[in-house]
C-alpha cells in the first residue's frame, strides 16, 4: 500500500522533466516553414555565402538553420511575434557551427571577450549580400576602428602603410580566428608578418641584427604610420641607434653630422652575410 500512494508523487516530480523531453523530441521547424512569412530572406539567405557553405556541409544543416540560429520556432509558428523567437542570435548560435573559433578566440583576442563583442558585432547573418567579405558589416578597418580608434589615427600620419591613399586593411596582418601569436599576427618569429611584404629583409643572416632577432621589426618601426620616414619609432636615425649602441667608439664625434647619419657606412640594417659590423655588402 504504501508504494502505490507514492506514485503520484513520483510522477509529480517526473512530469516536467517528461514535458521538456517532448519538446525536445519534435520536430524541427524546416526553412519551408518559415518561407511562408519570411519568404524573401530565406531565399536571399539560402543563395548567399552562409547558406551555400550550410548546404555543402549538408541539406539538413541548410534546413535547420533558421531554428539553430534563432531557437526554437515552434511556439513562434502558432503565435508569430517577436517575443517567442531569437531576433539577435547569440554566440552560442554561431558556435554550434564555428566551436573551433571560440577557443582562438579566448587565447589570441582576449580582450575582445573580456569587453563582451560578439560574433554579430564584426558579422552580418547572411540574410542578404554582405557589405564585405567574409560575412563582416563592413570592411575591417571601418569595423577595427570603432574600438581601436589610435591605431586607426596612425595611418592617417605622413608615413603609413598605406596603398596609395588607401590604408591597408589590419587583416593583412592580423588574424582574430586562427593564431595564438601574440597581437594576433598572422605570422610570428623574426620579422613576423612584415616579411610577408618585405621579403629582402627575411634573411637568415650570418651577421644578423640583434634587436630584430630578439623583438622583431617593432623595436625600430612602428606598424601602423609614423610622423618618420620608414615608420621609425625616432626621428633621427643616430637617436634610433644610441638607444642600444652606447658604448660607440671614441673616433665618432656626434658632433659632425656624418656621424650621426649611422646608415652612411652600416648599410645592411636588417643584417649582413659578409660583416658583423653590418658595414656595406
Amino acid at each position: 500500500m504504501k508504494f502505490k500512494t507514492t506514485i503520484p508523487w513520483i510522477l509529480v516530480i517526473l512530469l516536467p522533466a517528461v514535458m521538456i523531453l517532448a519538446q525536445d523530441t519534435k520536430e524541427p521547424i524546416g526553412m519551408d516553414t518559415c518561407a511562408m512569412c519570411h519568404p524573401d530572406v530565406v531565399e536571399s539567405f539560402a543563395k548567399g555565402p552562409h547558406g551555400r557553405a550550410m548546404a555543402a556541409r549538408s541539406k539538413a544543416t541548410l534546413e535547420r538553420a533558421c531554428e539553430t540560429c534563432h531557437g526554437p520556432a515552434a511556439a513562434h509558428v502558432d503565435n508569430p511575434t517577436t517575443k517567442n523567437i531569437n531576433r539577435h542570435p547569440a554566440p552560442a548560435a554561431c558556435l554550434s557551427c564555428h566551436s573551433q573559433q571560440s577557443g582562438f578566440m579566448s587565447l589570441t583576442t582576449p580582450a575582445h571577450i573580456r569587453k563582451g563583442v560578439e560574433c554579430l558585432d564584426c558579422h552580418v547573418p547572411g540574410h542578404k549580400a554582405p557589405p564585405a567579405k567574409p560575412l563582416l558589416a563592413a570592411e575591417p578597418r571601418v569595423l577595427c576602428a570603432t574600438c581601436h580608434r589610435q591605431e586607426a589615427a596612425q595611418f592617417e600620419l605622413p608615413f603609413a602603410h598605406r596603398e596609395g591613399s588607401k590604408p591597408f586593411e589590419c587583416t593583412d596582418c592580423h588574424s582574430l580566428h586562427g593564431t595564438t601569436h601574440q597581437g594576433s599576427l598572422l605570422q610570428a618569429g623574426n620579422g613576423g608578418s612584415c616579411i610577408g611584404c618585405h621579403t629582402e629583409k627575411a634573411g637568415p643572416f650570418i651577421y644578423p641584427h640583434p634587436p630584430r632577432e630578439v623583438n622583431g621589426c617593432l623595436d625600430c618601426h612602428q606598424p601602423h604610420g609614423s610622423v618618420n620616414p620608414a615608420l621609425l619609432i625616432r626621428h633621427r636615425v643616430s637617436d634610433l641607434c644610441l638607444e642600444c649602441h652606447t658604448n660607440v667608439p671614441s673616433f665618432h664625434d656626434l658632433t659632425k653630422k656624418h656621424y650621426r647619419n649611422c646608415q652612411t657606412c652600416h648599410v645592411a640594417v636588417h643584417g649582413s652575410n659578409h660583416d658583423p659590423r653590418l658595414f656595406e655588402d
